[in-house]
């Protein structure tokens, strides 16, 4: 059994960190220039001004070309700290600099693992030479290169993470598309099997009409040949409208396979088409009044084909038995059909489109469908016009 479209699922929401990621690719070099500044204006104050400036040039020259050439600007941004160790100067700035470069070379998809391993030993070497005794057993260089592989891992799943809700978005879109599209396929083809039935009944119908224009034509007395012409007349319009209607059946009534499709369906077959359900293995207790009255073709037809997908799905999605009830003596033919829904994989309101197929029957033949689900039972009832005259 199947639910609308009103049942697909939401398009997933990542955390409200995680839904301007651009913010950080444009925060991130503010703050690296903010730390560039402030080291350039720290500069006249240093032992050695020179070499600190020269490291400076070299960190920004590696943020800048980080972002055409990535492994170029890594290579600048771990040769900065060193470049200032050589000349005297404290590498300080250049960690700092090295450390956020890592986060957003990384962001921006150089793998985390070589842009922290490259830049926390390049910060762990320049930080321990410039500890006292040229020893590495300073803490700091050990924080340096800690923090360094810490923010290019940072910016390494923080890009995966955006990937990640991209590709969930874009399935869940894909998803929701594909059902769309399903459900008003579905719509379609049972419009295009109500169509079926509707044109065989009118060629049935045009058929019987010529018939009886033949008829009265021979009952014609012998003076009435104005009469019989009009009634050769109309007889020939409805042998050509016969031929057209034909011609369209011809292409209506053809499947897949490329067999045709048997006869229109009627009301008449109610109780054979539970005995075809019951041989298939599903437990009916079915309550079919008397079918002898005689309907309109379309609503005879929707009564047949709703029946027929109710104890369908219910055989499909539900379990144990299924009670159906069919009446067709009041003034509105009523089609209900109870069971147990099934377990929840097998929600009718998540699974298939045969409500979808019961409703457009229902409609097309003026009349309209319920379905409801209460303490484990679901429900299906359609109500039909019995009367020619309700029909549009």
């Amino acid at each position: 059994m199947t639910g609308s479209p009103a049942q697909l699922p939401e398009m997933p929401r990542p955390p409200f960190w995680m839904r301007r990621p651009r913010l950080l690719e444009i925060s991130t070099p503010v703050v690296i220039g903010g730390a560039l500044a402030a080291g350039a204006g720290t500069l006249p104050f240093t032992e050695h001004p020179g070499g600190g400036l020269v490291a400076l040039l070299v960190s920004a020259a590696g943020v800048g070309l980080g972002y055409r050439v990535p492994l170029a600007g890594l290579a600048l941004l771990a040769a900065a700290p060193l470049v200032a160790d050589a000349f005297g100067a404290d590498p300080i700035v250049q960690w700092q600099v090295s450390m956020f470069g890592a986060f957003l070379l990384a962001l921006r998809g150089l793998p985390g693992l070589l842009t922290g391993l490259v830049v926390g030993t390049a910060d762990f070497l320049a930080l321990g030479l410039a500890g006292a005794g040229f020893g590495l057993e300073d803490p700091i260089a050990y924080v340096a290169a800690a923090t360094a592989v810490t923010a290019a891992a940072t910016g390494s799943a923080i890009r995966g993470q955006v990937q990640y809700w991209s590709a969930l978005q874009e399935r869940t879109h894909e998803a929701i598309a594909g059902r769309d599209a399903a459900v008003q396929r579905s719509v379609v083809e049972e419009r295009l099997r109500i169509a079926r039935d509707l044109h065989d009944t009118l060629g049935h119908e045009i058929a019987v009409v010529s018939m009886h224009l033949g008829a009265a034509e021979v009952q014609l007395p012998a003076g009435a040949a104005a009469a019989r012409g009009h009634l050769e007349a109309a007889r020939g319009s409805a042998q050509s409208m016969l031929a057209e209607t034909q011609e369209i059946l011809a292409v209506l009534r053809t499947d897949r396979d490329g067999e045709t499709t048997g006869p229109v369906a009627s009301h008449h077959d109610i109780p054979d088409l539970v005995d075809k359900i019951r041989a298939a293995g599903l437990e009916v207790d079915a309550v079919v009044g008397d079918l002898s009255r005689e309907l309109p073709p379309q609503v005879s037809a929707a009564a047949y084909r709703i029946t027929q997908e109710a104890l369908t799905n219910a055989q499909r999605y539900g379990r144990g038995r299924v009670s159906l009830t069919v009446d067709v003596s009041g003034p509105a033919v009523t089609v209900e059909t109870t069971n147990d829904a099934g377990p929840p994989a097998a929600d009718p309101d998540r699974t298939g489109h045969g409500l979808i197929g019961m409703r457009e029957r229902a409609a097309a033949a003026g009349g309209r469908l319920e379905v409801s689900r209460d303490s484990g039972h679901f429900r299906v009832r359609a109500e039909l016009p019995a009367a020619e005259r309700a029909l549009r």
